[in-house]
């Protein structure tokens, strides 16, 4: 990619090195912009190693890392758009070829000496560089998690709990999780689609009340609110007997949001959680902030149980915080894996752990002989023609839109998902949204003169609580008695309205896979990209992947595939060092 001036990617003050970089796209303009004017205020050289390290600082956690690793800052790639990633025929330079760079051990003792350490603008610690904001929170975590581990939580009867056990069909695994609930002050519990992991909450909860003898506050908590929506629906026959459990919340609704500051919460180490025991699914979708924030608002006496998929997508946010916590933690007994898979029956679950495993020989396999939920199409320019179903949902769905039947679309919007890596580019939502659209209009030709056209399927993109709409809440657009209405599910239940009071959302014929993490669809359709792709991961194939319920359609070219499973996502962070030292 090469950055042209009025590109907001570019920065017009930015001179040495900096400039050089941000041309060719591995730095952009806001790295650049923050780099050289705390580099100005404090006495720092704009074109020195340590502004240099402080602008790759910035952008690693724009990349997901909560700290950055100089060793790997001469391979890093351009920060290319979606097109520009695409074009199989796209060869960018990486830094080290673009500029010179001091040797990584005498460019980390510039950084150590530097005013940006003296003034606390970085931080230097195990070898790693940060900004002072992610190694607070990093060590935070990590020193809050330690204390837990001798932390005085109330006793509870283990032969209450065993009989509980007993009389629940657990595996050994599962029965494992319910007794670290009840004996310790953090759990850690992982597994994938179909492990049992939701049972296993239950039947946690269960023993931890009949054994304490008393009725606990239990609170429970996701990082979204489509997440939240799922939990209280398949938690719900499960803790019916439960009174004393509130519905499941997101988590920044659960801590007390504060209007304007994103950063701070009502509930804090001041004022503690008033819950006996917090239970967060989905955890690997949280991000260090956030961690952060949850831990320290813990009561000293509260457990803690954290529950989620550590081989999927990690937060959008900086950290890999649930893979952190369970390379640290697992050598001190706190993490429990569910490894029986209790749900998928069909050659799913052999993909599944074929993924989990990374071997990409297996993952083949499991593909090309598979007989029953799992379809590979293989292409190096998917088309919609290929995918007959995906146009056929669409029709459908805008039938029983017209119709006004509410609950008969919203369940038919469920039945298929069609998930991209990307927004943009030949890959990506943009483009598949526009070419499912465009198959509409040649049967229905007002689809392309009305923006909320009948039939529209939508995603929230923002929280709106005055309308009580969640980023994540999908829904579609149906005809009412008045026109158009939007109807949506929340996490309170479907909620109808104007569609125009609806300013964050967009159309979701094809949805990203990081907006489909923490929900589940009947048929899932993946549009797989090549292998240029920096955003073809294990995690993200794997993440897609799993969302299915029956059926399995992948779309791409088996070396896209095999690329996905040997490319791990590369996330820097010195947080699971600190936990098991």
């Amino acid at each position: 990619m090469t950055a042209t001036i009025g590109d907001p990617a570019v920065s017009v003050t930015t001179e040495g090195r900096l400039k050089t970089l941000n041309d060719a796209g591995f730095l952009d303009g806001s790295d650049c912009v923050v780099a050289t004017r705390i580099c100005r205020q404090i006495g720092e050289e704009v074109d020195g190693d340590a502004a240099l390290a402080l602008a790759f600082a910035v952008r690693a956690v724009r990349d997901g890392s909560t700290a950055l690793s100089l060793d790997a800052v001469a391979a890093l790639p351009a920060d290319l758009d979606d097109e520009d990633e695409d074009d199989a025929d796209l060869q960018p330079p990486t830094v080290g070829e673009t500029v010179t760079l001091t040797e990584p051990g005498r460019w980390l003792d510039a950084v150590r000496s530097s005013p940006l350490v003296a003034e606390g603008v970085l931080r230097v610690d195990l070898g790693l560089v940060y900004l002072d904001r992610y190694h607070a929170d990093e060590r935070l975590i990590a020193d809050a998690l330690r204390m837990r581990d001798t932390a005085s939580v109330p006793p509870v009867d283990a032969s209450v709990v065993e009989n509980v056990v007993r009389d629940r069909e657990l595996d050994e695994a599962q029965k494992a999780a319910v007794r670290s609930v009840a004996e310790r002050a953090t759990t850690v519990l992982t597994g994938g689609p179909g492990m049992g992991k939701t049972y296993t909450i239950a039947t946690a909860i269960r023993a931890l009340g009949d054994g304490s003898g008393q009725t606990l506050r239990i609170g429970l908590a996701a990082p979204t609110g489509k997440a939240a929506a799922r939990m209280n629906e398949v938690l719900q026959d499960e803790l019916a007997h439960a009174a004393s459990i509130s519905p499941a919340m997101t988590l920044h609704r659960m801590l007390g949001s504060k209007p304007g500051n994103s950063q701070r919460f009502r509930h804090d180490a001041r004022n503690p959680l008033p819950h006996d025991l917090v239970v967060v699914d989905e955890a690997s979708m949280v991000s260090l902030s956030m961690m952060a924030r949850l831990v320290e608002a813990l009561s000293p006496s509260a457990r803690l149980l954290l529950v989620g998929d550590p081989d999927q997508l990690a937060s959008v946010e900086a950290g890999s915080v649930l893979a952190d916590l369970v390379r640290g933690l697992e050598p001190g007994g706190s993490v429990v894996r569910l490894t029986e898979n209790h749900r998928l029956r069909d050659d799913r679950a052999g993909l599944a752990t074929a993924f989990r495993t990374g071997d990409a020989d297996a993952v083949i396999d499991a593909v090309d002989t598979a007989t029953d939920g799992i379809e590979f199409i293989e292409a190096d320019e998917p088309s919609l023609a290929m995918l007959p179903q995906v146009v056929e949902h669409a029709v459908r769905l805008r039938e029983l839109a017209l119709d006004g039947d509410v609950d008969a679309a919203l369940d038919h919007l469920a039945k298929l998902r069609l998930l991209c890596a990307h927004r943009t580019g030949p890959f990506g939502t943009r483009r598949w949204n526009q070419l499912v659209e465009r198959a509409l209009a040649e049967r229905a030709p007002e689809v392309s003169l009305q923006s909320m056209y009948i039939g529209r399927p939508i995603l929230v993109t923002r929280n709106d609580y005055g309308l009580g709409v969640r980023n994540g809440d999908v829904g579609v657009i149906i005809r009412g008695d008045d026109g158009p209405l939007a109807v949506l599910e929340s996490a309170s239940g479907v909620l109808s309205l104007s569609p125009w009071r609806l300013s964050d959302i967009e159309t979701m014929h094809a949805m990203t896979v990081h907006k489909a993490q923490g929900s589940q669809a009947e048929n899932v359709v993946i549009i797989v990209p090549p292998p240029r792709s920096r955003l073809l991961t294990r995690e993200m194939l794997y993440t897609a992947v799993t969302r299915a319920e029956r059926h399995l359609t992948i779309v791409g070219s088996r070396e896209a595939v095999r690329h996905a499973v040997r490319a791990t996502a590369q996330r820097s962070s010195g947080l699971a060092e600190r936990l098991a030292d």
